[in-house]
């Protein structure tokens, strides 16, 4: 098992201008607004705890996915990780909602799915290049079914980066989970063990 807290990640301020701007249904690009975005940015980003815990397991040990059609014929591997953006984020727009004028609360949305998302983007590359080493590639991204989070964060230890399922979710609010599943590049090999 793996975990890695606090690394870095660069919020995308044009990227979450356009986004609430597609949210907002506007395509008033107003300077004013460009600037509310960027300074939200700069302020809400000190509060992002961006935080993963993953775990690679041999074939059988985890608990057998209801994403059945996802899985590839020739596997010989699967990571399970479950990453967080922590609460900071969260707690501090409930301080003062409006700080930065009436699309507050839509901004901070799109730099907590922006910051989420770059997260698991993170999580993603260190996972290929472990599988790489074994000569695998992984899949894309397969989500865990809601009903299946609590068994298999028994498998690695959401603890120890503050998170937790609780009623078919994950708490805090900003944070996810899913799987990749390891390919081999050409003859199958056997994979080291790492849990």
């Amino acid at each position: 098992m793996r975990k890695i807290k606090n690394f870095k990640i660069n919020l995308r301020v044009k990227k979450i201008s356009q986004t609430v701007r597609r949210l907002l249904d506007s395509v008033d690009v107003s300077v004013e607004f460009e600037e509310t975005v960027r300074r939200c940015c700069g302020f809400y980003f000190k509060f992002l705890s961006p935080s993963v815990v993953y775990g690679t397991f041999s074939k059988g040990i985890l608990p057998s996915s209801a994403c059945k059609k996802e899985v590839p014929s020739r596997w010989v591997a699967e990571s399970v990780f479950f990453v967080t953006i922590g609460n900071g984020l969260s707690q501090e727009h409930k301080k003062s909602e409006n700080v930065f004028g009436e699309y507050t609360d839509e901004i901070v949305s799109v730099i907590a799915a922006d910051a989420l998302d770059q997260s698991r983007n993170f999580t993603q590359r260190l996972i290929a290049a472990e599988a790489q080493c074994e000569s695998c590639k992984i899949t894309k991204i397969v989500d865990i079914p809601v009903d299946l989070y609590d068994k298999f964060s028994k498998f690695v230890a959401i603890d120890k980066i503050d998170i937790s399922v609780k009623c078919g979710g994950i708490n805090p609010k900003y944070s996810t989970c899913g799987l990749f599943y390891w390919v081999p590049f050409g003859k199958r090999r056997p994979i080291k063990k790492v849990v």
